[in-house]
């Protein structure tokens, strides 16, 4: 059934398909970002891993 004369209603009626986003792999070894939980194929604009560590110094 039918609620418009829509020619996208049946297209809207379809199932949604989810798919699952491909797992980046690990950074090239020898880089700033080895190891660095926050790689997600592509180098940060600044170290996430820099800005998260607690300040030293100081009090």
């Amino acid at each position: 059934m039918n609620f418009t004369n829509s020619p996208f209603e049946p297209m809207m009626k379809q199932p949604t398909y989810y798919r699952v986003p491909e797992v980046a792999l690990a950074a090239p070894e020898g880089t700033a970002c080895h190891g660095c939980p926050y790689w997600r194929g592509i180098a940060c604009v600044s170290c996430y891993r820099e800005l998260l560590k607690t300040p030293s110094g100081g009090r």
